[in-house]
């Protein structure tokens, strides 16, 4: 089995759930995307289940073993900095070209949104995806060529997160 950030313990416990969930020791995209739905019941979680079962499923067999599961897991839950906008970069690469392209954000997005449900307050159409999510790409293509790559991916999301941490501690400081 391939390392993870587990104790031998915790995967013992995460095992247990699993098998709970999927008695024969694998996830179809089928049963995930069942199993993911639950967590959005107002919404159409299809398509991006399948998204995020396609980067699961490293073998590609169509299924997700329990070892393709634990790995995931342990970088999303214990991974670097590094490793998580990775997976996420690779997330929003719907081709594997090792780049982002506007559409394949707007695909992303849209997915998300589907996810969410039409009850969102406010709702969101269409076209409010595609400016929002054009809005993004605009600021994270640096040099303006039409394309993302990994590292304007993740200086964009690193200063993003710098200046939400800092008018985080901002409101703390003021107003408690």
């Amino acid at each position: 089995m391939k390392s993870t950030k587990f104790s031998r313990k915790e995967i013992q416990l995460i095992y247990c759930g699993f098998k709970q969930d999927c008695p024969t020791g694998v996830v179809s995209a089928d049963k995930f995307r069942e199993l993911y739905s639950q967590f959005f019941p107002l919404g159409d979680a299809t398509v991006f289940a399948r998204q995020i079962f396609q980067m699961m499923d490293q073998d590609m067999d169509g299924s997700v073993s329990f070892e393709e599961f634990l790995v995931v897991m342990s970088m999303l839950s214990r991974g670097s900095i590094d490793e998580k906008l990775q997976w996420v970069f690779n997330l929003y690469d719907l081709n594997g070209e090792g780049f982002l392209t506007v559409d394949s954000m707007i695909e992303i997005g849209a997915s998300i949104y589907e996810m969410l449900g039409k009850y969102t307050d406010p709702p969101v159409h269409e076209a409010t995806v595609r400016e929002h999510v054009t809005r993004i790409f605009i600021k994270m293509d640096s040099n303006a060529d039409g394309i993302v790559t990994f590292s304007e991916f993740k200086e964009f999301c690193v200063n993003v997160s710098f200046y939400i941490y800092r008018l985080f501690i901002w409101v703390e400081l003021f107003f408690h």
